[in-house]
Order: C-alpha cells, then sequence, then structure tokens
C-alpha cells in the first residue's frame, strides 16, 4: 500500500509558511504509526510545517493527527484527499474529544491510542472495509519501537522525542491531555526507552511525557538505568519531587539539563480553581527552583493568566518573580478554552466563549483571547501576555538570567545554549503572533 503521513501546521501568513522553529519538532506519532506497519508498505511524510504537502500525490489512504490549533489546517488538507477519493484517517487529541466535528473530514476516525486496535483497523483499510470509528477503552499499549526511518533527511533540530509513558491522573481543568487518557497513567517498560536511546544519533533528547514525575519511584528507576549512557535530557515535571534530594541528585547524575514546569499562576485560589492541587500543596516555589538549581537543572516555567482573579497587576508580579528566580525560558501564556476541557464546558455554560468553535472561525488568530476575562478585556489580556513574553526576553533580561553561573551557564555548551536560545525567543514569540488556522494547503 502507498501510505502518507501529513503533519499539519497551524496556519500560514504573509504568503508562505512562517513557523517558529521551536514548534517543528519531530512528529513522533508518524514514527509510532511507522513501526506498525508491514515492510512493503510504501510511506511518505508530508511536513506541513516545511511547506512539503501535496494534495495530488498518489496515495491509497492518508493519515493525519490533528491537535486543536492544527484542526482548520487538518481538515482543509483531508477535504482536498477525500475529493480526489483518497481515504483519509483522522485521528490526534482534536479528533478524539471533538469526533461529530472530525468525522466530517474523514473516511475513519482513529480516537486514542491506536496500538489497542490496530491490528483489526489494519485489516478494514487493506480489505476496504474500513468503519466510520477505531478506538478502545483499554489502557494504552505500547508497541514496537518507534520507525525514525520515515523521517529521512529532515533537521528536526538537535532534540530527539522520546516517550516513557502516556497520561496524567491530574485534574487541570484546562488540559485536553488528562480528558484525552481519561486520567490514565500508562507506563513503558524502561529497559525499551533506554534501547531506544541507545539507537538515537543525537546527544541531547526530549522525554516527552506529560509529567515525568507522575511516579516518582519510577523515575529514579529511569535515572539510574540512563545515567550509564552519557546523554543530555530535558523533561517536564511536576513540582512534586522539588523537595526530594535523592531524586534531584539522580536527575542531576543521569543527564538532566532543564525540565518544564508548569507553575501557572502563584495564587492559591487561582491553583485551587484550575484543579492545580500538586502546586498549591507545594507553594513554596522559591525553595524549589533553588533545589533545582542548586542540582544545575533549570527551569522552564509556564503561567497561565486570565482566571477570574487574574488583573495587569498579576503579570507584574509574575515577571518580578520569574526574573528574580533566573528561569532559563518563562511562558507567559493566557487561558485557552480548549473544547473537551472543563473550563471549555464552563466558559460556554458561562456564555463568555467569544466563538463556540474558535479554532475554526477566521476571526481569530493565534495569541487572540476567545474568551470574555472578569477583570480585562480579551484585547488587554493578549496585549499583556505578548508585552511580558517580550520584556522576560529582551537583552536586560537575558543578561540577568545567564549570570547564574551555577545553573544557566553552567559550563561552556550550556551557556551558548542559553545565549542562542533566549536571543532567538524575541523572533519566535513575533512570528507565532498572527498566526492564522488554516491556509490554502497547496499553492
Amino acid at each position: 500500500m502507498r501510505l502518507i503521513f501529513v503533519q499539519p501546521a497551524v496556519g500560514r501568513k504573509g504568503g508562505g509558511t512562517v513557523y517558529p522553529k521551536t514548534w517543528i519538532m519531530e512528529p513522533l506519532w508518524v514514527a509510532t504509526i511507522a513501526a506498525l506497519l508491514p515492510k512493503d508498505c510504501e510511506r511518505t511524510l508530508m511536513d506541513d510545517r516545511l511547506g512539503e504537502v501535496d494534495c495530488t500525490a498518489d496515495a491509497d489512504a492518508v493519515f493525519i493527527s490533528t491537535e486543536c490549533y492544527t484542526a482548520k489546517r487538518s481538515y482543509e488538507i483531508a477535504d482536498r484527499f477525500r475529493a480526489r477519493g483518497v481515504k483519509v484517517l483522522l485521528g490526534g487529541f482534536h479528533a478524539t474529544l471533538n469526533p461529530e466535528e472530525a468525522a466530517e473530514h474523514a473516511d475513519a476516525l482513529m480516537m486514542g491510542s491506536c496500538e489497542n486496535y490496530w491490528q483489526e483497523f489494519w485489516a478494514d483499510l487493506v480489505a476496504g472495509t474500513l468503519r466510520p470509528r477505531y478506538m478502545s477503552d483499554r489502557p494504552p499499549t505500547f508497541g514496537p519501537m518507534p520507525d525514525r526511518s520515515v523521517f529521512g533527511t529532515r533537521d528536526y533540530g538537535p532534540l530527539c522525542l522520546v516517550e516513557t509513558a502516556r497520561g496524567c491522573r491530574l485534574r487541570c481543568d484546562f488540559c485536553s491531555i488528562c480528558k484525552f487518557f481519561r486520567r490514565s497513567y500508562t507506563p513503558r517498560a524502561i529497559e525499551d526507552v533506554v534501547a531506544e536511546i541507545k539507537t538515537l544519533r543525537r546527544t541531547y533528547f526530549f522525554f516527552v511525557d506529560d509529567n515525568l514525575a507522575m511516579d516518582v519511584e519510577r523515575l529514579k528507576a529511569l535515572c539510574r538505568a540512563v545515567a550509564p549512557l552519557k546523554r543530555r535530557w530535558v523533561a517536564q515535571l511536576g513540582l512534586n519531587v522539588a523537595d526530594d534530594e535523592e531524586t534531584l541528585a539522580l536527575l542531576n547524575r543521569s543527564g538532566c539539563e532543564g525540565v518544564l514546569i508548569g507553575f501557572e499562576s502563584l495564587s492559591p485560589d487561582t491553583l485551587r480553581k484550575m484543579g492545580k492541587d500538586v502546586n498549591r500543596v507545594r507553594a513554596d516555589y522559591a525553595r524549589a527552583v533553588a533545589n533545582l538549581r542548586r542540582h544545575h537543572i533549570s527551569v522552564y516555567a509556564t503561567f497561565v493568566f486570565g482566571y477570574d482573579d487574574d488583573t495587569p497587576e498579576t503579570f507584574r508580579t509574575v515577571y518580578d518573580f520569574a526574573l528574580r528566580n533566573k528561569f532559563f525560558f518563562a511562558a507567559f501564556n493566557h487561558l485557552v478554552p480548549f473544547p473537551g476541557t472543563d473550563v471549555y464546558d464552563r466558559l460556554k455554560a458561562e456564555g463568555r466563549l467569544l466563538s463556540e468553535k474558535w479554532w475554526l472561525d477566521p476571526a481569530f488568530t493565534f495569541g487572540d483571547v476567545v474568551f470574555r476575562p472578569k477583570l480585562m478585556s480579551p484585547e488587554e489580556l493578549s496585549g499583556l501576555c505578548q508585552e511580558h513574553r517580550l520584556k522576560f526576553y529582551s537583552p536586560r533580561s537575558i543578561l540577568r538570567r545567564f549570570l547564574d553561573f551555577g545553573c544557566n551557564a553552567h559550563g561552556l555548551t550550556k551557556a551558548m545554549v542559553f545565549l542562542a536560545s533566549n536571543f532567538g525567543q524575541e523572533r519566535e514569540v513575533v512570528r507565532r503572533r498572527g498566526l492564522p488556522w488554516g491556509g490554502d494547503p497547496q499553492k
């Protein structure tokens, strides 16, 4: 069979593809499915972020993975292929959580983790008897090692992506992940993770788990297994490990260079409203960051603005906190009500959404606020986020955070990475702003 994988972009502006480099990472879902295919399948990857989609190409089937931001683009590409009689399979977070909408643009939906129903799905595809939907109520299973040969010679940057588990047990009301996995957490065998890392040519990799510290004892075992490989890595972690000296020491010895932590808010009441109880319990953020930095682990801190108690003063408080703690990166994000999440349902019930299907609405672009905050206008909230992003990545801020030789500039290589990535962030922040949903999939 001739199969095409399409990694959709968010959209296009300025007459061509303008895409932030930090968003162009390996489409791991493609390598995961490629590993399940028979060896005699003809496989082609079209990465829309790199401008390579050809909707006139011959194929028996096209696989497209959708997220909320890429939904409109996915549908445009899917409709082009289907108009020529090519079968289109839509999967991913958005298609799983919004099946009625996605079904209008697909011959079949692949909902949830496809390994659970792969054999049945593949037999139907080969026989030409596809059902409208494929899904499983069982926890995810892991198939063979991802087949990265499908990436060809594309340069996806310095980080390889590695998955060690799927899902998250937390209850954050803005998060699609806990809904997609139904608050489950399924670990992958550590020996399989180590075997995969040994095959990677790059020195640096990113553990893509939504929270690598969901099981702290497993994290310790993973660190012990990875340490002999002498690799460098980053991951997303929760604050639950920040006071655990044994875990912090193991992270350092295993090659952990930095962690992304969703601080989200400095307000205990806002944390309660968003369901981020793990942060509320461990609210001494400054101590947590100091512990990580003492072990030379840099922090990428993310914050969410737009909850009902947030004001312009909230931004100033968070910015001062971010600068004082010398974060490697910081994200000043406005709340996004992704469909399928609790916060989307709440704002819809309160009549505060500016458009119920904002991800398809041409009136909105990336960076726009799509709901009515309580204490700010949508435009003010959006503007304050952009203002503080640019301020955080100003030369003065970068220099102040660079003068942290125990962490951000710990060693020549890390210092060079800090400077290069931080000075590139201002350009990335500007490039992301105003990126439209969708666009002509084929000029």
